[in-house]
């Protein structure tokens, strides 16, 4: 049973140290995914107490990323020497190796869980115990639906880009169509109803460059074939590098 959701980008540009004297602007960026992820884990500790039973574990942690479907270990240390500096990020699990290829999407959720936990570290188990995933279309409707049906209550992560075409200094050919699709995206996600993101165009996505549209279908499935209760917020949105970034909750009206 999902009990909560965030969406956020997965730029490695999330990471100051990679950014230089830039890094600053992402500030913004930065404070609002630390509030989704630090909100949606403070729900899931809160649903797990709350349905603890000896023997049981009530509660998963699953961080999505777009791409072929696969299960990583990323408890370990992660590097992000390739982006041109070695930034490591601390393990999860003392002495706990991560895979050597772990997909970008994965590695900045890794960054993003040392934020979190440097400021929550009652989040550490979860993120210890966290599922790392990537997945697409109809995998991702197949494990959606499952973890929809499951009794284990589940938190989801979602790192996902938006348009790659904003602007002439965007990494694709400019396409007006970018910020229409966005815009539907960010409403979609805004008002927290599963059928309207259904609706986002997929292919449209694919042209633009958008990785969204590989890991909505796990989500809609995840809250349910018809539209749920749940309050959604974009807490921030917006295309600095020319890619469309969000980052948004789905949360239950209880919570």
């Amino acid at each position: 049973m999902l009990i909560t959701a965030v969406v956020v980008p997965g730029p490695p540009a999330f990471v100051p140290q990679l950014m230089g004297s830039a890094a600053h602007e992402l500030d913004a960026l930065r404070d609002a995914t630390d509030l989704a992820i630090s909100r949606a884990l403070s729900d899931l500790v809160t649903a797990g107490a709350a349905s603890a039973s000896p023997g049981s574990r009530p509660v998963q942690l699953i961080v999505v990323g777009p791409g072929q479907p696969g299960e990583f270990n990323a408890a370990g240390t992660v590097s992000f020497a390739s982006f041109g500096r070695d930034v490591v990020v601390p393990a999860l699990v003392w002495g706990q190796p991560s895979d050597p290829m772990l997909p970008t999407p994965i590695m900045v959720a890794r960054y993003l869980a040392s934020r979190d936990i440097a400021t929550n570290p009652e989040h550490a188990e979860l993120w210890e115990s966290a599922r790392w995933i990537t997945t697409g279309g109809a995998e991702g409707v197949r494990l959606g639906k499952a973890l929809s049906a499951d009794h284990v209550g589940v938190g989801l992560i979602l790192v996902a880009d938006g348009a790659a075409c904003h602007g002439p200094k965007a990494p694709r050919a400019q396409d007006p169509r970018a910020h229409t699709y966005d815009d539907a995206v960010w409403a979609a996600l805004a008002c927290g109803r599963p059928g309207r993101l259904a609706q986002i165009d997929a292919d449209l996505g694919d042209e633009l460059g958008a990785t969204g549209s590989q890991v909505w279908p796990l989500l809609v499935a995840a809250a349910g074939a018809a539209d749920v209760d749940v309050v959604g917020e974009v807490l921030w949105a917006g295309a600095p590098y020319g890619v469309g970034w969000a980052v948004a909750s789905w949360r239950r009206p209880c919570q």
